[in-house]
């Protein structure tokens, strides 16, 4: 499931919760308007573990994996998703998952509906997932991820993967997966390599948890084509 999400925050915004916990933030963010969807290849926001503590950085969604050495384009496996169930088992992402995790921040995701009748090449219906915040802090949660380096022939890559596993019932309808989505409190638990893992993470989240509201392409296309005027 290659999926799109929204931050509709400046980063410095959303670094300013991690109140005991500080962020030092070492690049620039990537150059789009805040509200343009993030799809994979796109460079985003990631909060990882780094020398002097937490660290944000902008990193390609979409991971290469370390034994990658080739062209970056050149590796076609469907890595900006990583399955729960095979973190600790897939050559791809077994050793990412021991060592290198991540948070990137969102405030919504977006996932695709095969309208009845639907057939390849069709337009798929495309639902944006948001939640009731319980604080204003709430409004920014963050997806699992994973992230690893590559020397591949282009130089250097540094790129990551969201946690994906079985979808709840709001989206049980829609698609066969659904990422998860972390509370801060949750995000910290993640990070750290001696904690819970992947035990403690839930994708199938409870009826309710999510409100879907359909948000057509075209609609998006007509945001930025304003904004280019």
């Amino acid at each position: 499931m290659s999926i799109e999400f929204h931050l509709r925050v400046h980063p410095g915004e959303d670094l300013r919760r991690f109140e005991t916990t500080p962020v030092f933030w070492s690049d620039t963010p990537p150059q789009r308007p805040w509200d343009a969807p993030i799809k994979p290849t796109d460079l985003a926001f990631m909060i990882r573990d780094g020398a002097e503590g937490l660290e944000a950085v902008t990193r390609r969604w979409w991971m290469v994996p370390a034994f990658h050495k080739g062209p970056v384009l050149a590796w076609k496996t469907l890595c900006a998703n990583a399955g729960i169930e095979a973190l600790d088992t897939s050559p791809i992402f077994r050793e990412a998952y021991g060592a290198r995790r991540a948070l990137v921040p969102l405030t919504s995701f977006i996932a695709y509906e095969e309208p009845p009748g639907w057939r390849k090449g069709q337009p798929k219906r495309r639902w944006e997932a948001t939640w009731t915040p319980t604080s204003p802090a709430d409004k920014v949660r963050y997806f699992a991820a994973i992230w690893d380096r590559a020397e591949t022939a282009d130089g250097p890559l540094e790129s990551f993967a969201i946690i994906t596993g079985p979808p709840g019932p709001d989206l049980a309808g829609l698609q066969d997966s659904q990422p998860a989505v972390l509370t801060l409190a949750q995000g910290l638990d993640w990070l750290k390599l001696d904690g819970p893992g992947k035990a403690g993470l839930v994708t199938q989240t409870p009826a309710g948890t999510y409100d879907l509201t359909e948000a057509p392409r075209e609609q998006v296309m007509s945001r930025e084509l304003r904004r280019s005027l």
